[in-house]
């Protein structure tokens, strides 16, 4: 699905492949049809690094913290900073100095982290090569410690093993839990699960075992159907905000002409944005419709849905760094493109938790977003054919 969703982004965002090739070439190369965004074992990155593709590996040295997104992602090199990685296979073998934060189908760690990890993942393994200076905080169908770790570790599994050094304490919920011969855990072991853990019998465990009932915290209560709503509602807002706000400064980072074009088209013809927004939402459910009675047009009618769906979430992107724009002039101040995206994407966010206004703000910047990254992706593509580069 990642490789699915970056596909259809650079159909989005980019008049033809060439675009992108001309801008980044010196970090692409192809094999067997593949596209692999490399940084060389001896290159040396000073600045922090976006690193996008069906297979990204970084062998070289990034003093700054990676951002890294692909099918497979392999870090083998130097980062000098946090590590921040999503994939469908995600393999640490090199060293990072700060903080881990992975999500993937598989993510195997044989390297060194010089602070805390976490987490989410399909299967997570710790190799015995691993090096955890910090904590540990994981949640996967299936974990595997068999890694050094420095401080507590903090999982939610549904099977865990544990055949490394643990310095600190360990916590677990898991529907099985087993600690090999090889375990070393400095302090406790507490856990939550339906059946006693596993201990062979030369586990070595300094604290105490402790098997815990499930807090009554967790046991669903009907007085408590209030709070699970609105904490689902925070999460999604928490959760919309982050995904917001990497994807907005992703966007500006590697396309700012196209943003500040987005931006500038906006101050100057608000409404031709919003007529064009209106009409795309009228019609293409209808165009979809059309398409979807036919057995032939049914696979376009999907494309035009995804492709839709994408252009909804896009277009509030320049609409809120409009706003944000608008923000700082109020205050007499004149910032950055990402950092005005970073001061309205607050200002949004805040207003859409109100009830009835958060849903007209949302509506707004949909509507107002979505014409705006119409008309500049018409004007992208009439340059791009003059300038026959597609």
């Amino acid at each position: 699905m990642w490789k699915i969703f970056l596909s259809l982004m650079c159909l989005v965002l980019l008049p033809a492949p060439q675009v992108l090739a001309s801008e980044q070439n010196s970090e692409i190369e192809k094999s067997e049809g593949r596209k692999i965004v490399t940084v060389p074992a001896g290159e040396v990155v000073n600045r922090d690094y976006f690193a996008f593709g069906e297979s990204v590996e970084i062998s070289g040295t990034v003093n700054g913290d990676l951002y890294a997104a692909g099918g497979h992602v392999l870090v083998d090199g130097q980062i000098n900073g946090d590590l921040l990685a999503v994939g469908g296979k995600v393999t640490i073998s090199g060293t990072i100095s700060q903080d881990a934060r992975i999500a993937g189908g598989e993510v195997i760690i044989s390297g060194k982290i010089g602070r805390n990890v976490t987490v989410g993942s399909g299967n997570m393994e710790l190799t015995p090569n691993a090096v955890i200076q910090g904590g540990v905080v994981a949640g996967s169908g299936n974990i595997h410690v068999a890694g050094s770790v420095g401080r507590d570790i903090t999982i939610g599994a549904g099977s865990m093993t544990i055949s490394g050094n643990t310095t600190g304490n360990i916590k677990a919920a898991a529907g099985a839990i087993r600690l090999t011969s090889n375990a070393k855990v400095s302090g406790d072991l507490t856990y939550w699960s339906q059946s006693p853990a596993s201990i062979d019998s030369q586990a070595k465990i300094s604290g105490h075992i402790t098997k815990a009932a499930l807090p009554k915290e967790f046991v669903p209560q009907p007085e408590d159907a209030v709070k699970l709503f609105l904490g689902l509602k925070l999460f999604w807002v928490v959760a919309n905000f982050t995904s917001t706000l990497i994807l907005g400064l992703l966007l500006i980072h590697f396309y700012p002409t196209f943003s500040q074009r987005a931006v500038a088209h906006l101050k100057k013809q608000p409404l031709a944005s919003a007529g064009l927004g209106v009409l795309v939402l009228i019609f293409t459910p209808i165009l979809v419709a059309i398409l979807g009675i036919t057995l032939i047009g049914l696979p376009l009618a999907f494309l035009l849905v995804v492709l839709f769906l994408i252009y909804l979430y896009l277009g509030r992107i320049f609409v809120i760094t409009w706003a944000g724009h608008l923000i700082s002039r109020r205050l007499g101040k004149e910032h950055s493109e990402k950092w005005a995206f970073v001061i309205g994407l607050v200002v949004y966010s805040l207003l859409t938790i109100i009830p009835v206004v958060g849903n007209l703000v949302t509506f707004l910047a949909i509507l107002f977003g979505l014409g705006t990254l119409l008309l500049i992706k018409k004007e992208v593509y009439i340059a791009a054919r003059n300038q026959e580069l597609i």
